[in-house]
């Protein structure tokens, strides 16, 4: 089985079921179905997965973040309750 499809099944478990979540680090889920490609086939045939397969499992999962993906400063109440401060004081 695909590694994307389990992993955005997840996703959208996560999401039906309310939890927040801002984003995902997802590299080997929309890429690793590639790798036989290249194996058998080439550099050509991976570039050619990637531009066809890779981007459709790309667009998948950007569909259901659309769907349950909440920005990270949600958590804090949103951007107005956010305090920038500088981390490194001045020097004198």
């Amino acid at each position: 089985m695909s590694p994307t499809k389990p992993f955005r099944e997840t996703l959208e478990l996560a999401a039906e079921a309310g939890t927040d979540f801002s984003g995902v680090l997802c590299g080997r889920a929309t890429w690793q179905d590639g790798i036989p490609v290249f194996g058998s086939e080439g550099l050509g045939a991976l570039e050619a997965w990637l531009e066809d397969r890779g981007v459709k499992n790309i667009n998948l999962l950007n569909e259901v973040l659309a769907k349950g993906a909440k920005p990270w400063y949600t958590i804090y109440g949103g951007r107005e309750n956010i305090d920038v401060i500088d981390p490194v004081p001045a020097v004198a």
